[in-house]
């Protein structure tokens, strides 16, 4: 299909409240599109504050909120009709125990089938793209492996008793991941039996970056793991293996990208991750990185079971290992350096009140 530009129409963006979404939707307003901004509930000025800031005049599109809900069938079709493409970003996530698995799964597949049955009944929407994660990527492999867009989560399980359909059920990561590969191929399926418009995935890695609002600091999140540590307490996650990080604006850029790419076609799919090595960080080097960026703070580091890795193994695990050089190369993406990407991460997380520094 034709790349979209401003002057086709509104660009819808569902779970636009999120971290990801309220970044898409910036992007989006930078190059002048008018948004429509999809939440579950327009009533939260909590969740919605930020969004309706956008309209103050900086950016040369405008925001309007909607009201939609993935597990509602026909509940985007008004919100769609008109649009010239749909970013789908909104996805029930498993932060805090929230949601069951089987509800991430489903939220996940049910929910794109409703966004794809709205985009046809719709009619005018050219193009689609789909979140999607790099855990719909990665699988079991060797240290230093470099993965691609041609990896897929269901690679190399063989006998592994946490990949099977009962899993969705009790575990949690299993159920997302399944559910992100399911859903992308699914997504590709039907826009080409449909044959009117492309649907083109992004898999964001460990992303990080500004937060626009208090909302975005989810437990369980990778921001929040940064947030404890600036509070000076340890590391809580990923310090096994790296932190393959990607700026949540970078992101949002992708996405913008993609509807105006004449390179993008129905199946295209882009791994957002790591620029270079320079962004793949152990627990250690993110400590050391903190620490520079922020002197003022006493930053948590890697906790006890790290040395306990480092001395048996010599390292933590050396992956995931990957580089967003297809998304460079065929939509022009730029990608910020790292310690940017963590100082914006911690400097709004203080600023928000997010986080309590552990001054020194």
């Amino acid at each position: 299909m034709p790349q979209v530009k401003p002057s086709d129409g509104p660009v819808a963006v569902t779970g636009a409240s999120g971290h990801i979404g309220s970044h898409v939707v910036r992007a989006l307003m930078k190059r002048g599109y008018t948004v429509r901004a999809c939440v579950t509930d327009e009533s939260k000025p909590e969740k919605t504050a930020h969004l309706l800031a956008m309209n103050s005049g900086v950016y040369p599109g405008r925001v309007e909120l909607r009201t939609g809900n993935l597990l509602e069938q026909g509940s985007y079709d008004e919100i769609f009709a008109g649009c010239a493409a749909v970013m789908h970003v909104g996805t029930p996530m498993g932060y805090a125990n929230v949601n069951k698995p089987r509800q991430i799964y489903d939220g996940a597949v049910i929910g794109t089938l409703n966004v794809l049955e709205s985009v046809k009944q719709a009619g005018s929407v050219r193009r689609m793209v789909y979140t999607s994660s790099f855990s719909a990527i990665a699988h079991p492999a060797p240290r230093g492996y470099v993965f691609t867009e041609k990896d897929w989560a269901s690679d190399n399980r063989g006998k592994d008793p946490t990949w099977t359909p009962e899993s969705i059920d009790t575990n949690g990561d299993v159920a997302y991941s399944m559910g992100k590969i399911a859903t992308e191929q699914m997504a590709w399926r039907v826009a080409e039996e449909d044959g009117r418009f492309d649907v083109i995935t992004v898999c964001p890695c460990v992303g990080l970056g500004p937060l626009l609002s208090r909302a975005h600091e989810l437990p369980g999140s990778w921001q929040y793991f940064l947030g404890r540590m600036l509070m000076g307490k340890p590391c809580g996650r990923g310090w096994q293996h790296l932190w393959n990080i990607v700026d949540v604006r970078d992101v949002g850029d992708a996405h913008a990208l993609i509807i105006e790419s004449d390179k993008c076609k129905n199946g295209g799919r882009y791994q957002l991750t790591a620029a270079d090595r320079s962004g793949e960080l152990n627990a250690a080097e993110l400590q050391e990185h903190l620490a520079r960026l922020f002197p003022h703070i006493a930053v948590g580091g890697p906790p006890k079971q790290y040395e306990e890795i480092v001395a048996k193994y010599g390292h933590p695990y050396d992956a995931p290992r990957a580089y967003c050089d297809r998304a460079r190369e065929d939509l022009g993406l730029t990608s910020r350096p790292v310690d940017d990407t963590l100082f914006e991460t911690g400097r709004t997380m203080i600023e928000l009140g997010i986080v309590k520094p552990a001054f020194k």
